[in-house]
């Protein structure tokens, strides 16, 4: 999806009266940290290159470095914050629910699924496409699922899902680009552990799903260190990295792959060498 496609999508429902390019300015102003906004060249630009850029036929291409500062400086609370308000004083949170769908997004939470795929965006025009690692196709034979969660953890592992899902998917399937934003990659799972999951991990009842989800934010650190050439080295290639981190995105999503269980094979040494501790 283009940054065009993206916004003339929401424009019709969130916009509340603004004109095409206020609105513009309003989502890139909530989409990145307020400090950041006086040295944002996208918001800088002229009324009308920022006119064209959000044109529904031929529109201008964004320069990638434009974008690589705004994905740099994203400040996911914030968008889906303003995003959830704007939808509520609206009431068309069915409506973006519609259009997620239509498009074949999935997604537990409208606000973050409109987050995760704007900034995808930002990272598509900030980055050449290169090959990852493939997740497997979703197979939900009978076997291991959610339901034999305990409800509780159920709904923990649903918020994990929310705050993480997109970062693992970038690095399991992403290219090598992702090292251009590793320092913003590594403070976002920083922040998501410290300020939420560091209370919240000993919460799961089933001690090998608090395993496995530990074991995975530790491993997604270890990637961006592997990535980041000023850090000192983990002594693990990038693509180990992410072929773990698929093993895990797989049995942290059983009603998606049950057929593919168990995972009685990936026994990590997790607690080792990372800065995560219980």
């Amino acid at each position: 999806m283009t940054f065009s496609e993206y916004f003339n999508a929401l424009y019709p429902y969130l916009a509340d009266g603004d004109k095409p390019v206020d609105f513009f300015d309003k989502m890139i102003e909530h989409f990145i940290h307020v400090e950041a906004q006086d040295a944002c060249q996208l918001l800088d630009r002229p009324h009308d290159t920022k006119a064209r850029y959000i044109k529904k036929s031929s529109p201008n291409k964004i320069k990638p470095d434009y974008a690589q500062y705004v994905y740099s400086k994203h400040n996911p609370q914030r968008y889906r914050k303003w995003l959830d308000d704007r939808m509520c004083a609206l009431d068309i949170h069915y409506k973006i629910e519609e259009w997620l769908n239509d498009k074949d997004i999935e997604f537990y939470d409208v606000c973050a699924a409109c987050d995760d795929l704007l900034e995808t965006i930002f990272l598509s025009i900030a980055s050449p496409e290169d090959s990852g690692i493939k997740l497997p196709e979703k197979d939900t034979a009978d076997g291991a699922d959610s339901s034999q969660l305990s409800k509780s953890d159920q709904t923990l592992l649903k918020d994990f899902h929310i705050d993480f899902d997109s970062i693992l998917k970038k690095c399991i399937e992403g290219g090598q680009s992702e090292v251009w934003f590793t320092d913003s990659l590594s403070k976002k799972i920083d922040n998501l552990y410290s300020e939420k999951w560091k209370e919240r991990i000993p919460g799961f009842e089933d001690l090998g799903l608090q395993s496995d989800v530990l074991n995975t934010i530790a491993t997604l650190q270890d990637f961006c260190k592997a990535l980041d050439p000023d850090s000192e080295s983990t002594g693990a290639s990038v693509r180990r990295l992410r072929i773990k981190l698929r093993d895990n995105y797989v049995k942290l999503h059983p009603d998606s792959y049950a057929g593919l269980f168990p995972y009685d094979a990936f026994i990590d040494d997790w607690n080792e060498g990372n800065e995560f501790d219980m």
